[in-house]
């Protein structure tokens, strides 16, 4: 009941922020039509990391794949990192904003996690002040929202500035009060709403209940650029050699199920198997909304595999920024989470890197059981033992998953043809937007 009282206040705190009241005081945007001074169509990107994993680098393949002689890209990004150089360098505008507020909700505390959003619009009027010459100078046409964590605070930039927005659905929401609010305001308010695959848009779908719309939403999968040659491998991932290393490119939460890696590795010890070696490439994903600590999770993992006697098995190299490194340094990626949602950027980097991928769930259009990996519909650590073993025993079947995967690739993440996909939702939004202006 607290919560409830909590999350309605806390919702009614970030409507009023998105009234007119609120942001009367913002300079306006877009006055006239002045028109780009090169005929391109200018599209306003909003980035909620700005590292180089993950929906920053999904989007980042996305605007260098873009037709720029008909879209003009600009990327803000609320964190800075090292995709801030990548765009300057294939020259694109790119900007850090870190009073862009976010809001993802999550396993747990989402009431305080909203009140601290909620808390954080008190900059928008500034936001939206630095926004307005931008919009108006750029003739900025069209909002791409790269992450639902960004959806509320792209639903205001939109209504401000009287733009149609695109909104990019990445990860599944834990089901719950706000994470309903979240999708049925996109599926209210966004002019086109964008899935990574099939699965995601059931699960917005099912959240979104009657304010879904199928004829404005796409599946369109993320773009991985396949590599002429092998990139070269991480030396510390060389450490020991002669082991069949197994890969885990996953941050350390629950949900995303890191702790049965170490399960696996259990059982491959009570057999006796030394041969096997597990880099867990990651960093803590649950911190505390109010004091920004860590949560125990990552601690205990490391304590059990020290405890289980596995220190010469499990080893814990930290975030890595180059994933294709890692990638080339192991025989084989694993990813068990318990949302069984064999997808991502790490399935996808793998799969062009020619790694076959063990993992969890029945969505087979990435992994094909015993095509280019393994995939069981329910976590067995006995079973992924096993999927382990025979590809350390067979040369053959690695070399024919790892030609399946690269063709896999080739075929469902080409840059020109996703991003022709993507063209075509911009046309399609901004024609009826026009048509709208039109009618009005």
């Amino acid at each position: 009941m607290f919560q409830r009282a909590l999350s309605l206040w806390a919702f009614r705190r970030a409507s009023n922020a998105m009234s007119d009241h609120a942001i009367a005081s913002a300079p306006a945007g877009r006055t006239e039509d002045v028109g780009s001074p090169d005929d391109r169509t200018c599209v306003l990107y909003l980035d909620v990391e700005g590292g180089w994993g993950g929906s920053s680098r999904s989007l980042y393949y996305l605007v260098e794949a873009l037709d720029r002689s008909v879209f003009e890209p600009i990327v803000l990004l609320r964190k800075a990192g090292p995709v801030e150089e990548r765009y300057r360098a294939i020259g694109v505008d790119c900007r850090v904003m870190p009073e862009i507020p976010s809001f993802r909700p999550g396993d747990r505390k989402n009431a305080i996690a909203f009140m601290l959003y909620a808390w954080k619009l008190r900059k928008l009027r500034s936001l939206l002040g630095r926004l307005a010459p931008m919009v108006a100078e750029r003739d900025i046409r069209l909002l791409h929202i790269n992450h639902e964590s960004l959806a509320l605070t792209g639903a205001f930039i939109a209504r401000r500035f009287d733009l149609p927005w695109i909104g990019h659905v990445r990860t599944l929401l834990t089901p719950g009060w706000f994470a309903r609010r979240v999708h049925r305001l996109m599926a209210r308010t966004a002019s086109h709403v964008i899935f990574i695959t099939e699965p995601n848009r059931a699960h917005f779908r099912m959240l979104s209940g009657n304010r879904f719309a199928a004829e404005r939403t796409s599946v369109v999968h993320n773009i991985i650029p396949i590599p002429d040659e092998a990139a070269q491998p991480l030396p510390e991932l060389s450490d020991p050699p002669g082991r069949f290393r197994v890969l885990s490119l996953t941050n350390f939460s629950p949900s995303r199920g890191v702790d049965r890696i170490v399960d696996v590795a259990e059982a491959l010890q009570r057999r006796g198997e030394t041969r096997f070696a597990f880099y867990m490439c990651g960093q803590p994903a649950l911190t505390s909304a109010l004091t920004g600590r860590a949560a125990p999770y990552y601690e205990s993992i490391v304590s059990r595999a020290d405890r289980s006697g596995l220190t010469d098995m499990v080893y814990f190299p930290g975030h890595v920024r180059e994933p294709e490194r890692a990638l080339a340094a192991c025989d084989a990626l694993i990813k068990l989470t318990r949302q069984a949602n064999p997808w991502g950027r790490d399935i996808i980097e793998a799969l062009a890197a020619g790694v076959p991928v063990l993992t969890l769930g029945s969505f087979e259009d990435f992994v094909a059981n015993g095509v280019n990996g393994f995939i069981d519909e329910t976590f067995d650590a006995e079973r992924m033992a096993d999927h382990l073993v025979a590809l350390a025993d067979s040369p053959e079947m690695r070399g024919s998953m790892q030609d399946a995967n690269r063709q896999k690739a080739r075929m469902l993440f080409d840059g020109e043809a996703r991003a022709r996909d993507v063209a075509e939702i911009y046309r399609s939004v901004l024609s009826g937007a026009r048509a709208a202006e039109a009618v009005g």
